[in-house]
This record gives C-alpha cells, structure tokens and sequence, in this order.
C-alpha cells in the first residue's frame, strides 16, 4: 500500500468548550486540581487529559465518586501519536486511554495519560477493575507500555520471545523481515506453567495434582483456544487461558487502508456476524465525520443487524449443544443460519464477508423481494425455536450440565468489563439498543431479556429470548421499510452510481478521488468512538483521525475479548466437563477475540 503523498493542509481541530458540560469534569478539576491538563467535549464525547502520575488515585475517584460512579472500565488501550499533526513535537509520544462506562448515570467518558517514550510506564488500574487485566497486557504487548503493580504483565496475543511491539508506528506493516522470527524454545510452551503456585501447605506427596492441556486440537476449542489446566483429581484448580492463535492485526492494518477499504478487513473479525462488524464500523466513523445516514439506509442496517443476531445465535446454540452432546440441536440451528445466509446472499452478493456498507450509507438498495423473502424466514422461524425448547430447555441432562454452572455475580460481571448476553445473564438490565441507541432502534418496540443467576443456564435462556425480540424488530422494520435514498448526498463521500460515471466528467472525477489512493474519505482531525450492542457484547471502534484518508489509530474493543478475561477464575473449582460447558455459554469468536 502507498503512503499517503496528499499535500493538502489537515483541517484545524475544532475548538474545545471552555467550560466542559459533563457532570466529571468540574468535579475531577475540584478534586485534582492542577493535575486536570485539559478537557476536551467533540462528537458528543468527553475526554479528560490528566496527570500520568496520580491516574489511578485519578480512576479510583471516578468509579467511587457517588454522583460519578464509573463502574465499569470499557477499554484501555494506548495510542502513538508520533507524527501526528496536532500533536507538539515535545510532548510525550504515547497516550494511554480508558474508557468507562457508568451503569447508574447510563454517562461514558475518556480519560488519557500522556506517557514519555523513553519511561513507558504508567500505575495499573488492575486494583481499581479486575477487567483491565487483559486490555492492559493488550497495551504492553502491542506498544511496550509496562503498567506498574500489575500481576502477570506479560504478552498475551503475540509469542512471548517476539521482540518488537507491533502497534508501534516505526513498526512496518510487513514486520522487519528475519528479526521477527521466533525462536523454536518459546517460553509459554515450556516447563510447568503452574510452578511457583504451590499451597506451601499442602502435602506434595499425596497431592493429586497435574497439567493437562485442552486444546486448540479439542472440538470445543474449534482450533484456536487453549486453556492449561491444573487439576486436583478431575476438578479445576488453576486455569491460564493461551490465546492469539488466530491473531490477524487487524487494528494495523487499519493505520493501512483507507476508511472505505477497511470494511472488508472488518468482515473477518467475528465472522459469525460479519455485517454487525460492517455496519458498527461505518456508523462510528459517520460520528466522526458527522454524517446523517438517510432513514431508509438505517432500516435496512437494523434487519441486517438483526438477521446477523440471529446467524450469530444460531452457530452459538448448535455447537454449544453439540459440545454438551445434544447433536439433534445442531441440525435444526444450521438450518436456520442457512436461511439467514440465502438473505445475506440476496441482498449483499456474499454469504460470510459481505463487504456491503459504506461510510455514510450501504453499497446499494435491498432487491424488490427483500421484504417477501424476510418475512417467509420470519414465519417460520419460532417454529423451529420451539422445537429447539423442546429438546433442551426442560432436559434433564441439559438443564443438570448447566443450571449453577460457572456462575457470576452482578457485581463480579461489571468489574469484569462484561456486556453482552453475558452481562444481562447475571442480572444486569443492560442493552446498548436502549440505553444507548444507534441506527434507528428507538423507532421499535422489543424487551431486554435478563437473568437471575448468572449460570450458563440463564444466559442460554437470555439468549433464546433475544431470538424472539430480534423477530419482533425485524418484522416492524420491514413491515415500515422507509422508501428513498440509501447513501448520504455527498459526491466527496459515497461512490457516483455506475451510470453517472460513464457519462459525466465530473462523477467521474469524485469516483476517482473517492478510490484513489491519498484521497477519498478525510475525516477532520480529532477522535471518536460509537458503542454498538453485536451478538456477543459491546463491539466499537475508536477512530483517532490525523486528517488524512487514512486512520492513525484504529482501536476495536471486541466483546469477546474482555468476557474471556474472567473465564478462568469462573471454572475454578469446577469438574473438567464443566468447562466445556461453560466455555461453550461464552460463545468466544477468535477472529474478534485475537483480531
């Protein structure tokens, strides 16, 4: 790919409000005074530049603060902002960022700490959230940020002995040639990974004890998840999750291909619901650039998403089942993730990467029968759910290798950084389509399914009703699809129609800039981020733009990710089979997981 050779001058950021609006902001400035740098209000947002040195008495004050209350830590992760055209030359390269979420107040908000290149290092707020364990690993691993007092501050996506930090920005794209090979002896397979952990009151001798290694080769692992295990007879007694296995660098390429060429990139992340990663994408950077998707364009993203739920469901049911030993269950969801699929197919031109929307609407409209054919998956569909109840729901066997099975607290699953299914299993009202809402979700009546005991067995009952609300919002969306337009009306954005183009010089002009490398999309300086409820949880971009066509940052905060962090204190104590059957309540995607 190119470099980015435009000459044209990056637009001026827009100025920050003097006086910020958000209820953190004049209570932070009170609390630490001096030591608030700035804050800056853009796209509906606050972000918050504070002092490296007290972040986390900093953190502490905004998750126990009464009137703040930022429960949940929604992400952290670290931006290199060498190069960056708004950024002073003499100021430290790195920024790290956290994003929290306020369950009581329903009010997120950044917070960013500069940190020098030369003392990478910053207090971990591993103490504050149990759920930036893994994002700060993430941060260490891919840019050499050490986050001090934390407890196993090792690389967790890429080998241990890799020697450089991928996300950094003098890391090429292609890596360094033969200095990135790993060596054959690397550490993470060797030895026993449990030494050093040893209860000095425990009898060595008689002791039970052993390693035991499952997966990636086991079906339930599907090949990209291992999970090293200490056993005391057949219970669980330590577990450390070994991911990365399909680690792709997908946030890299990012910085790599232009805003509309990134769409594709996105369809391999959870490829069980590729449109949902689509169309998150495209709706975050409309944030950013402020762009308003016409009516009709945002129906059609609300089925899509919707359909994509579904699919996504379907392929969690049926190898969940199978995992457990219920094959029938299998049969009946791969069927309907087929039919899901013949829509994908009608409507986009592909089955799994579909590639169909565009940043500031989709690539073209629905056929004529889009609505018949939605509506015929419709009318069959809680037919066969029904039969899918009936074999599992009040089974024996099911409901004894489920109901108090890796369970989680309320409480435990917000300190956990868990959205999703996940969260609503143990309790939490929570739903970003409510609380949040993006696309058109407002405009539809549906409930938010919530569980009581945070077992497998609830959140195998919160999703089977997600099924039910997502056919009511399918079937009201389809049944008022909007007529119109499905792109902005903007030539400097979306693509002229194919006809324009061949006959008229100045379409063909912006289909040329559009695509051309250099050009194209050039959102303005600054940076943005649009929470979205997929399948698994809260999946969203965090989009940091140096005002050129390309990304200087692209950060995903994949769902899948932050739930998995808890997996291992959830089975212990459990029996090996358990395992499986908690693991498979997870619906881990590798793609989105190691991205």
């Amino acid at each position: 790919m190119a470099e980015d050779t435009s000459t044209e001058t990056a637009p001026e950021p827009a100025p920050a409000e003097a006086v910020s609006g958000h209820p953190a902001a004049a209570k932070l400035r009170d609390r630490f005074e001096g030591e608030i740098h700035e804050v800056v209000d853009a796209h509906g947002q606050t972000s918050v530049v504070c002092e490296k040195g007290r972040i986390k008495d900093i953190l502490s004050f905004l998750k126990e603060e009464p009137d703040l209350k930022y429960d949940r830590l929604n992400d952290v992760t670290a931006v290199d902002y060498q190069g960056h055209p708004n950024r002073d030359p003499n100021a430290p390269r790195f920024d790290v960022v956290y994003s929290l979420y306020s369950h009581p107040h329903n009010t997120r908000l950044r917070v960013r700490a500069q940190v020098e290149e030369d003392d990478a290092r910053i207090d971990s707020a591993t103490s504050v959230w149990r759920g930036a364990e893994w994002p700060e690993r993430e941060a260490f691993d891919m840019f050499g940020i050490r986050f001090d007092g934390h407890s196993d501050l090792r690389r967790i996506l890429m080998p241990h002995n890799f020697q450089y930090h991928p996300l950094r920005k003098d890391y090429p794209l292609r890596g360094k040639g033969e200095r990135d090979i790993i060596a054959p002896d690397d550490p993470g397979f060797a030895g026993n990974p449990f030494a050093g952990m040893e209860d000095e009151t425990e009898d060595a001798i008689a002791s039970e004890k052993m390693v035991l290694n499952l997966g990636p080769q086991h079906p339930a692992t599907h090949g990209t998840l291992r999970l090293q295990l200490q056993l005391d007879g057949e219970r669980i007694t330590k577990c450390i999750p070994d991911i990365g296995y399909l680690h792709t660098g997908f946030e890299k390429l990012g910085e790599h291909h232009t805003f509309n060429q990134f769409v594709t990139v996105t369809d391999r992340m959870n490829y069980l619901s590729p449109l949902c990663n689509n169309i998150a994408y495209a709706a975050s950077m409309e944030r950013l650039m402020g762009l308003e998707v016409p009516e009709r364009a945002n129906a059609v993203r609300v089925i899509l998403w919707e359909l994509s739920r579904i699919a996504d469901h379907m392929v969690w049911l049926g190898t969940h089942a199978l995992d457990i030993g219920a094959f029938t269950v299998f049969l009946y969801t791969f069927e309907q993730r087929e039919r899901c699929y013949n829509i994908f197919e009608l409507v986009t031109g592909a089955r799994l990467t579909t590639s169909y929307t565009r940043v500031g609407g989709l690539g073209w409209d629905v056929p004529e029968n889009f609505r018949e054919v939605v509506l015929d998956f419709t009318a069959q569909f809680p037919d066969a759910m029904q039969e899918v109840e009936r074999l599992l729901t009040r089974n024996r066997i099911w409901i004894d290798r489920t109901k108090g099975i890796g369970v989680i607290s309320a409480e435990d699953a917000i300190d956990w950084n868990m959205t999703g299914p996940m969260l609503r299993g143990s309790g939490i009202d929570y739903d970003i389509r409510k609380a949040e809402p993006f696309l058109s979700f407002p405009d539809y009546d549906f409930d938010i399914p919530v569980g009581e005991n945070g077992d497998t067995y609830d959140r195998y009952l919160v999703r089977m009703e997600e099924l039910n609300q997502s056919m009511r919002i399918i079937e009201q969306a389809v049944n008022n699809l909007p007529g119109g337009p499905v792109k902005v009306d903007d030539a400097k954005v979306i693509l002229p129609e194919k006809k324009e183009v061949d006959f008229g010089m100045e379409s063909l002009i912006h289909h040329f800039k559009v695509i051309m490398d250099g050009h194209g999309l050039t959102p303005p300086l600054g940076d943005s981020y649009l929470p979205t409820e997929a399948p698994n949880g809260e999946l969203g971009f965090y989009v940091v733009s140096n005002g050129s066509g390309y990304a200087h940052r692209m950060r995903v905060r994949p769902p899948s990710f932050m739930n998995y962090q808890c997996f291992p204190e959830i089975i212990e104590g459990l029996m090996v089979s358990d395992a499986i059957a908690v693991l498979g309540s997870f619906n881990v995607i590798a793609g989105e997981l190691d991205r």
